[in-house]
Formats: structure tokens, sequence, C-alpha cells
């Protein structure tokens, strides 16, 4: 079934799997393209942009996710959470005479709102969607971790700095998808490594620089053997100034760019496309997940059942639809941030709540609509009334509209993957956020000022206000960094979080995909004298200089 995606107007494919889904989960097919879906929802999460506002409780000066000219009651994460105020005081009746979206924007801007999402955490401020932390600083979609700094989605790792997608690691500095590994710098998709500099898709090696598709080697540059004191001294050479880290960053693209890759990221998968995935089956378009069985257009997901457009949902979600943020909930569709929910539509922040539509904030309840708690019989009566009303206004089954976002586009996690000018975001009926964060001209030591070497900095550093040398931005050293940089010998950044940030994202694929053939015309190969014919959809586009692979001879290759 093909359809013309309301939104950009492009063709796109609706499965029979799909319909068999939707119908199974009681909803419409959709009427944007998946791109356009995840767009929607990723536009409700704002992961990185802060500000300083009192709370609208206690009037206590609090870091937010809300401007103060936001129109939204925000709350500190002791008020929120508090006995002084209750969510269904806020309760509002289904009125026929609206539309739905429409009521549901007015309870919207009624209820507090939680000033950051973050729990169980230790002197872990300002950290965002993280939760267990200890001694952290600007890490995001982050858990279990301790003295870690700057990074998204990092996981049960310490002293770890300008990183993402790290798990279980220690010691690493601007690592991107790294496992397991311990002392690694400026290194890509490596797995059980330790003492990785400028190394890319390495597994249980160590002392490596240089190196791509390394497996079990170690004292190597460029996969080439070398004594202890050989590796130490090169060491030593990429680290002696910010200039030659400079040098060898450009050395390591063009490295990347010659290699063999496999055309997705996959470790014990079955009949599924995307990449970053493990132990996931029977899918299409998912991206960053892990155990995932028979879900499709998912991405940051863990353990989900039986969903479809999922976007940072874990603890096994089930039958869940067009969420985004959802924790260990089934039959949820429509909504952001639902958690231990069953049988919740078009919600937002909603906790242990079963069977309700259109209500936020709900910490606990069961049959609601806007806040408000019907008996069974009733709930049901009115749900039917809404269901109704939305089938003829065309919006049943569709994600909340883009004006119902509550933050600007750019603010969110929308824009880094889906970027947008203010222009376009505006007509696709996004708002915008004019009002920027940090200040710009107030320097003590300007960019070709800064030390080259950690050696030549003293703790006078950090009194000190830097400049980001892309964006002019403003920025500090902080103590904890400072020790961090000294103790890997490294020198200081030159750039802002926010640009270090977009850096490292730059080197991750996108999340599309693109159907392509196997390179490989390796005689030795099982294809014999003839070329790969293998065909499969892979996040590297056609016009990308790296030599893909399908799985069979990337293999043969690297073993």
């Amino acid at each position: 079934m093909q359809k013309n995606c309301q939104t950009c107007n492009k063709e796109f494919e609706i499965r029979k799997d799909d319909l068999i889904f939707y119908d199974q989960v009681k909803t419409a097919p959709p009427e944007d393209c998946p791109d356009c879906r995840a767009m929607r929802r990723l536009a409700f999460r704002n992961e990185r942009t802060f500000y300083k506002r009192p709370c609208d409780l206690c009037k206590k000066d609090m870091i937010s996710l809300y401007t103060t000219n936001s129109p939204y009651t925000v709350y500190c994460h002791e008020c929120w959470w508090s006995d002084k105020w209750d969510p269904k005081n806020f309760a509002q009746d289904y009125d026929p005479n609206k539309t739905f979206f429409e009521q549901y924007g007015e309870l919207q801007k009624k209820v507090p709102r939680l000033s950051l999402m973050m729990i169980n955490s230790v002197r872990s401020e300002y950290t965002n969607g993280a939760a267990d932390n200890k001694d952290c600083y600007l890490i995001f979609a982050a858990d279990g971790n301790q003295d870690c700094l700057y990074g998204r989605l990092v996981q049960r790792s310490k002293n770890c700095v300008d990183c993402a997608f790290i798990y279980d690691s220690e010691l690493c500095y601007e690592c991107i998808d790294t496992h397991e590994s311990f002392k690694c710098m400026y290194s890509e998709q490596c797995t059980a490594s330790s003492d990785l500099l400028f190394c890319y898709n390495m597994r249980n090696s160590n002392n490596c620089i240089f190196c791509v598709n390394g497996r079990n080697i170690s004292n190597a540059i460029l996969n080439v053997k070398y004594s202890r004191e050989e590796f130490e001294k090169k060491k030593k050479e990429l680290l002696s100034s910010y200039e030659n880290i400079e040098k060898a960053k450009k050395e390591f693209t063009e490295l990347k760019n010659k290699t063999i890759v496999k055309y997705s990221a996959q470790v014990k998968c079955h009949n599924i496309t995307g990449d970053h995935l493990y132990n996931c089956y029977d899918g299409i378009r998912a991206f960053d997940s892990s155990s995932a069985k028979n879900s499709s257009y998912i991405a940051d997901a863990e353990d989900s059942i039986d969903c479809m457009d999922l976007n940072n949902c874990y603890y096994k979600p089930e039958l869940c639809y067009n969420m985004m943020g959802v924790l260990q909930s089934s039959k949820c569709k429509n909504g952001a941030f639902v958690f231990y929910c069953n049988e919740v539509e078009y919600s937002e922040n909603c906790h242990n709540v079963t069977s309700a539509i259109g209500c936020n904030a709900i910490r606990k309840g069961q049959y609601m609509i806007f806040n408000k708690e019907y008996s069974k019989e009733d709930f049901y009566k009115i749900k039917e009334q809404i269901d109704a009303q939305m089938k003829k206004d065309g919006t049943y089954g569709q994600f909340f509209p883009p004006e119902l976002a509550p933050f600007g586009f750019n603010e969110t996690l929308g824009n880094d993957y889906y970027p947008l000018t203010k222009k376009e975001a505006e007509e696709k009926g996004f708002k915008w956020q004019d009002q920027t964060t940090g200040t710009y001209g107030k320097e003590t030591i300007k960019e070709n000022e800064i030390p080259e070497t950690i050696t030549e900095v003293t703790e006078d550093i950090l009194n000190e206000i830097l400049v980001c040398k892309d964006c002019k931005k403003n920025f500090r050293i902080t103590q904890s960094e400072l020790d961090f940089y000294k103790r890997m010998n490294i020198p200081l950044p030159h750039k802002d979080f926010e640009c270090r940030h977009r850096d490292r994202m730059k080197k991750r694929n996108p999340r599309k995909l693109w159907p392509r053939f196997c390179m490989c015309k390796l005689k030795t190969h099982q294809h014999g004298t003839e070329k790969c014919e293998n065909e499969f959809e892979t996040s590297y586009s056609p016009d990308r200089p790296e030599i893909v692979y399908c799985e069979k001879c990337y293999q043969q290759e690297v073993s």
C-alpha cells in the first residue's frame, strides 16, 4: 500500500505487516512517512538545552528545559514529585464542541511540567533523561555512571568524557559506539579493547594507533605490529599538542574512508533492517536498539515486543505505537514520557496509569480523560465520542500535532537527526526558540591563546572564559574536566560542548537506509570470479567513499 506523506509529500509504503499491527492495536494507518513521524515525536524531546529560571512553586532558582518566557508552569524536581499539589485538580470535562487537540492544548498549559527528568542521582544536577548517576555533568539519556562529563547515551561507565553511545567503559575520551573498553581515545565502534588511539571497529585489542577492523591485536600502528616502545613513542607524538591531534583527526578520517565496512552494525540479529542493533529480529528501520522482537520504525529502544514507531523506550514496552519515551508500558499509543502504564493514549509524563486519554502529569490513576476520573462505563462511552470526533476531523491515530510540542524544534533531538532551518520548521508547524543560551564576547582568552599542551595549563584556567572556535560561544573548564585532561595528557578543547557534540553526531551514519549491492570483487570469496551480488539496505549512502560489504564478504575479510 503506497501513500503520500501529508507533511513532506513523499511517497511511502505501508506494508501488509504494518496493517496487521494497526488492526491489532486498534489505530488508523499513518498519514506521515516514517521520517516525518519520527520528527514529530522527537520534537517533544529536549535533552540538552538548559535554562536558568525559578521554580513556579517554591520560587528557588533551578535548571530547566523551559525558558522563562515559556507558556507553561514549571516545577523543580522536588516540588513536582511532592504532595504540595495534585494534577487531578486541573481536571476538565470533555467538550464535544471543541477538537480533542484544542482541549488537550488547554490542559497542557495549565498542568505544571517537570523541570528536568532525572532520578536517583548524586551531585549530577546538570543531567537529563538520566538516572542513578554520581558526580556527572552534562550527560544525557544516561544511567548508572560515575564521574562522566559531556555525553549522550552514556551507560554504566566511569570517568568518560565527550563520548556518545558508550557502554560499560572507563577512562575513554571522544569515543563513539564503544563497549566494555578502557582508556580509549578518538575511537569508534570498538569493543572489549584498551589503550586505543584513533582506531575503528576493533575487538579484543590493545595498544593500537590508526588501526581498523582489528581482532585480537596489540602494539600495532596501521594494523602493523610494532614494539611497545615504538607504540608509546607514536602515542606521545600524537598527543604532544592540539595541532598534532587535529592533524591526526584528518588522517583518521581519510583512513576510515578507505576501509571496508559491514553494511550494518548488527550482532545476533535476524530478518531486520537498520543499524547499531543487538539481538533483534523481525522488523525494519530499527536503529540503536537491542533485544527488539517484531518491532519496526524504532530508535534508542531496548526489549521492545510487538511495537512500532518508538523513540527512547526501555524495559520491555509491548504493543506500543507512536510513543516518545516509554518505560515498561503496554498498549500505549501516541504519547510522550509514559512510564509503567497500560492503555494510555495522547498523554504526557504519566506514571502508573491504566486506561487514560489526554492526561498530563498523572502519577496514579485509572479511567481518566483530561485528568478527570470516571467510572469504567462512562470512560468508554466518552472514549467512543472522542474516537468518532477524531475520525471525523482526520486526526484519529496520529501523534500530537507539531504546535503542541512544548519546545522549539531547534531545542530538541528532532533537530539532531532531521535538521531544519527556522523557515522550514515553521512551515511544518513546529515552534522555534529564538532565545539563545550562553554568552558571547565575554572571553578572557582568545581562541589562538589557548595552550597547545596540557602541561602549559595551570589551575588559573578555571577562572578564565574561553571561546568556541566554531560558534564563538563562551565556555569554561571545570575542575573535574581539567583533572581528566591532565590524567589523560590531552590538551584543552577549543570548542564548546554543543559543537563537540555535533561533531560526534556527524561521524555517525544518518538514520536512513539505501538499497545497495555488496562492493566485494575478491575472487577468493564464495562468489568466485564474479562480483558479489548480495543486496541489502544500509545506512551508507551510495555517494559515501567507504567500501561496503555484505555480512558474508565482510566476515571473510575481517575474522
